[in-house]
């Protein structure tokens, strides 16, 4: 943040000419990572802080979560390793797990490749593997990664590749990776001993029915461009889908989790507020008041409650889950880049 905000006093100047005359000094914006937040930005700090013709703002600005979906898995496993990699805990600088994962990654790489594997090449695979992406999709993310690079990677690195990423998840966070797998060895479970669908309470008391049962499927004979066959799901048969309920539930445990925080946040924030997902967006003005209760509301929800205990209650588990307990939930309170 202080970097940040010696950036903004550094280019005082900058600021100035774009809000003054945007269309003229389109090259000094254009290129920004986002430019139409860019010259908003500037628009407002102009009138608002430097010349001062404008006593309120009402720009919106957004703080994301640290890839989400390992956040809420460190909290359930209370798994510190993690929790530190992903903001949770305080730290002078934000911390960076996808350039974790990529520096362990990397040497289990084909050789040509092992000079660009950085955390960009990564991101994409490490981000959505907590939501049980399977290796076909972290394939296409690393080799659209490696192709904005200018290179090529044929099919068998491709493979050695995602499965250097993936292995390094087990290494780097170890504890959300047991939580997965043992969410899906008990959902198989409970559907191996008939349950027809499965049930959960969020913290904020939202009750979550999955219902996940096997398609009916009808083959149809088209004749258009030359024939061809196709088969398409038309509706629900009365089959439990094991597979799809493995699945998905990891997943929807964490955006039922993530809902929970957003909405016990936002419940008692008393401004404008809007959210995306694992974003926040509020006045600028008004973003220290929301990130302190978005912090405060996420140390209620986890070190007030033995979350995964519960929930492996509600399903009716066979067995503890793999919890490592060696996080203080409570230290959130003071992580500065828990959302950034």
């Amino acid at each position: 943040w202080d970097e940040r905000q010696e950036w903004v006093k550094d280019n005082i100047s900058l600021i100035s000419r774009v809000a003054k005359d945007p269309i003229g000094c389109l090259s000094d914006w254009e290129g920004a990572e986002e430019p139409w937040q860019f010259l908003a930005a500037c628009d407002e700090y102009y009138h608002c802080c430097i010349v001062k013709d404008k006593e309120t703002t009402g720009l919106p600005v957004a703080t994301d979560a640290t890839c989400s979906g390992l956040q809420i898995l460190a909290l359930l496993a209370k798994d510190e390793k993690t929790a530190r990699l992903v903001n949770v805990l305080p730290s002078e600088r934000p911390q960076d797990a996808y350039k974790v994962v990529a520096g362990v990654a990397k040497w289990n790489c084909p050789s040509h490749i092992q000079e660009v594997m950085d955390r960009k090449v990564v991101k994409r695979t490490v981000m959505t593997i907590p939501y049980n992406a399977k290796p076909y999709s972290n394939r296409a993310y690393i080799k659209d990664a490696l192709k904005e690079k200018g290179i090529e990677i044929d099919k068998d690195d491709l493979t050695v590749t995602v499965q250097a990423v993936r292995d390094a998840m087990h290494e780097v966070v170890p504890g959300p990776m047991s939580v997965m797998r043992w969410i899906e060895t008990e959902v198989s479970k409970a559907i191996t001993r008939g349950e027809q669908e499965l049930s959960w309470v969020t913290p904020s008391g939202f009750v979550v029915n999955q219902r996940l049962m096997k398609k009916q499927i009808e083959r149809l004979q088209l004749q258009l461009l030359g024939k061809c066959e196709m088969y398409v799901a038309t509706d629900d048969t009365d089959q439990v889908d094991r597979n799809r309920h493995k699945a998905a539930t990891a997943p929807n445990l964490i955006h039922s989790l993530d809902s929970s925080l957003l909405s016990l946040s936002a419940i008692r924030f008393d401004a404008p507020i809007a959210t995306i997902h694992d974003s926040v967006l509020c006045r600028a003005t008004d973003m220290s008041c929301l990130s302190s209760l978005v912090r405060e509301t996420y140390m209620h929800l986890f070190a007030e409650h033995d979350y995964l205990t519960e929930f492996a209650a509600q399903i009716g588990a066979e067995t503890k889950p793999p919890i490592i307990g060696d996080l203080k939930p409570e230290t959130v309170i003071d992580s500065t880049y828990f959302f950034c």
